[in-house]
């Protein structure tokens, strides 16, 4: 089928157009009234919208337009966000206006690096040949709700913005906590003097010298008190471990010997009960009163047994009232010292095609959580399309109720590796991503936290994302485009 040729409009054809279509409202008989086509109308309605019937006198020029240079307020604009964000790069600025802009990109990567660099806000990254190695090939999900990856993230349960937030794992069924490192003493090296160029090589080589010697014949005095210092600490750590763990056995032990308490009182409570019932139904069937004086006795003696429980209860409250403020003591001392002792597991459940994060369920118990608590979750989150889930072989992945899930709601549990946490990559970075956001936040409990996370989320998968597919966009357009496809 050969196509149709349509010559250049005439100024009373696409007057005509528009006036028909003006009455009409039908692209169609309009296009057909003034003989053009569908294509052309379109073509002309942006400027007969902007300009009217004035607009439709003239074609555009076709003459070449100016140099490609980028506008002024788009180079301003990406100035500002380098300024407001000094962590981004080329690329995520590029993708942050692309997102101003309904997603359609305004500005391509290396065209900010240029920006950037003429106003001097770029840095050369220094880049560190490394030799040549194997590469693993990565693939991910064909669509959404295919597979998911989950991790689970620990933070404590308050933070303020001037302390880190260190790297823990749970994997082994136990926190394990990364030790921050301290800055004291960082430049106390005799290689120090070589950072002062004030001097030059030869003062910097006898500098060195000396400090060496000076480091080499320190008094075995200042040795001995340092290493003093690290085992009185190492100590008073172990202590303090000891104490809780004593503490929380002692406590245990109460709790054992109140629950007997509890079961003997419950048992004199319905032995009173039986009794009175069956006196009133013997009082009903012979129609005699018991023989005088013995309701009063046992009326008196119970009123003995509640008088005793309630001076057991007032005890249970005083010792109560002890033990936490034993075990408040304890919590000061380990803060006294570095140690955190309460944390709060996040459960991260992120889609493998979009990137997009399902949710952010916290869990209180921290580092006592169970696999039930994360399968609790994971059966509110997970949808019913699911083929594939994907975590590491953590003692909360692994218990038998985990399997149980998998059976009833018929995916594959895809274990990862030992020791190689690149194959959950795509929940790892998702955890580094999230700290990186909290770590200039503030919380003093979990309801904080838990507003803080529905914030992130929100911004997160709102976000334009570099690991997908199409670059620039957010994992919520990526899945909404995903779904049309």
């Amino acid at each position: 089928m050969s196509r149709i040729h349509y010559p250049r409009t005439t100024v009373s054809q696409r007057r005509l157009l528009f006036e028909t279509w003006e009455k009409t409202k039908y692209v169609a008989k309009a296009c057909r009234a003034a003989r053009v086509s569908e294509r052309t109308f379109y073509y002309w309605k942006p400027r007969y919208e902007t300009g009217g019937y004035p607009a439709l006198e003239q074609f555009a020029s076709h003459a070449p337009r100016g140099p490609a240079r980028t506008a002024a307020t788009l180079e301003q604009e990406v100035i500002e966000q380098r300024r407001q964000n000094g962590s981004w790069g080329k690329r995520r600025i590029a993708d942050e206006l692309g997102k101003k802009n309904n997603w359609i990109p305004v500005i391509s990567p290396n065209t900010v690096k240029r920006i950037l660099q003429e106003a001097g806000l770029w840095s050369a990254a220094k880049t560190q040949s490394s030799p040549t190695k194997f590469e693993p090939v990565s693939r991910t999900a064909e669509r959404p709700g295919q597979s998911f990856n989950v991790d689970l993230c620990f933070v404590p349960a308050e933070h303020e913005k001037e302390v880190k937030l260190p790297a823990v794992s749970g994997s082994s069924g136990r926190l394990v906590v990364e030790r921050v490192k301290s800055e004291a003493g960082a430049g106390d090296y005799p290689g120090a003097v070589f950072a002062d160029e004030q001097l030059d090589y030869a003062q910097v080589m006898s500098a060195f010298v000396a400090a060496s010697k000076a480091k080499e014949e320190a008094s075995p005095g200042q040795k001995a008190v340092t290493e003093t210092e690290k085992l009185s600490l190492q100590a008073r750590k172990r202590l303090l471990r000891q104490r809780e763990m004593a503490l929380t056995l002692e406590r245990s032990q109460v709790r054992a010997q109140r629950r007997q308490e509890d079961a003997a009182w419950q048992a004199l409570r319905h032995q009173r009960q039986a009794h009175s019932a069956a006196r009133k139904q013997q009082r009903l069937e012979t129609e005699t009163c018991p023989a005088w004086g013995s309701k009063k006795a046992q009326d008196e003696q119970w009123c003995q047994f509640r008088e005793q429980r309630r001076q057991q209860l007032n005890q249970r409250y005083q010792e109560d009232d002890i033990w936490r403020q034993k075990r408040l003591d304890l919590r000061a001392g380990l803060s006294d010292l570095g140690l955190n002792t309460r944390w709060i597991a996040v459960l991260v459940v992120v889609d493998n095609c979009t990137r997009q994060c399902l949710g952010l369920p916290l869990f209180v118990a921290g580092s006592n959580l169970t696999a039930e608590m994360v399968v609790e979750a994971l059966l509110v989150l997970l949808p019913p399309e699911l083929q594939f889930l994907i975590t590491d072989r953590g003692t909360h992945f692994t218990a038998k109720v985990f399997e149980q899930l998998a059976k009833g709601r018929e995916f594959i549990h895809v274990l990862i590796a030992r020791h190689r946490p690149q194959s959950n990559g795509i929940a790892e970075r998702f955890v580094r991503t999230l700290k990186q956001w909290l770590a200039d936040k503030t919380w003093q409990s979990d309801l904080q936290l838990a507003h803080l996370l529905a914030n992130f989320l929100v911004e997160y998968n709102d976000r334009p994302h570099q690991g997908l597919p199409t670059p620039g966009l957010s994992p919520n357009e990526f899945a909404n485009r995903a779904w049309l496809m």
